[in-house]
């Protein structure tokens, strides 16, 4: 049976273990931009493409489940992984609906990354562990009220970039925004609301909203900072 063209199959970032299995994969050329210069009629003359023109650049991501045993998010990172890999962006959302899922996209082919001294161009996840099973799960609070039907937390990786004269890049440098977490609850014998942790600020309380026919929901938020890497 043929198998080579069916399925995810390839970790563009290294992540996926045992329990912490590969859904799915994309990796796409990142197009260039084009600078066109015009005739007297207004027709383009002559294209010059810029950004990739090599073409070494690739958009890509993952998608992961977490199908069983735990998995302490400590261990994932954004930013440079290593050089030519990198994450820009890291979703990990629970549900009562299904086992965690962890969405990854980011980039493969940049240069090495510029770092402060003494530091990396990386920054690893809060460390919360995750549970492979079908339940929304906690993400540095306790519930105090309702009932939690799901949760996620994101984080960031803002990449600078520096250019030459004909518009390719030839440094990079990396920052890392707080990453965020959103809780969703619905009324059971009392309405949702959450208690932050230590390391979990609140950003928006506990929202109320009273649909017909259909139980109280809420929507709480925080952010908890990010912490650039060390080197060893």
């Amino acid at each position: 049976m043929e198998t080579t063209g069916f399925g995810g199959k390839t970790d563009h970032f290294g992540f996926a273990t045992t329990d912490l299995i590969l859904q799915e994969s994309s990796k796409v050329p990142r197009a260039p931009n084009e600078a066109n210069a015009l005739d007297a009629n207004g027709d383009v003359a002559v294209t010059k493409l810029y950004g990739n023109a090599a073409g070494t650049i690739f958009d890509v991501s993952c998608t992961y489940l977490l199908k069983s045993g735990t998995l302490d998010l400590s261990t994932l990172s954004v930013g440079e992984l290593s050089t030519g890999v990198f994450v820009g962006s890291l979703e990990v959302a629970t549900s009562n609906g299904d086992w965690p899922k962890i969405t990854v996209s980011g980039a493969l082919g940049y240069a090495a990354f510029q770092a402060p001294t003494g530091k990396t161009a990386k920054a690893a996840m809060p460390a919360i562990t995750l549970v492979g099973g079908k339940f929304a799960q906690l993400m540095g609070f306790t519930v105090a009220g309702g009932a939690l039907n799901d949760c996620s937390i994101s984080a960031t990786c803002d990449i600078a970039e520096a250019t030459d004269g004909e518009g390719e890049p030839v440094a990079y440098a990396a920052s890392f925004p707080n990453a965020q977490v959103t809780a969703n609850g619905v009324y059971t014998s009392a309405a949702f609301a959450w208690i932050p942790g230590i390391g979990l600020i609140e950003k928006q309380a506990e929202s109320t909203v009273e649909p017909q026919a259909a139980w109280q929901t809420s929507t709480a938020t925080g952010y908890i900072p990010m912490v650039r890497g060390t080197k060893q």
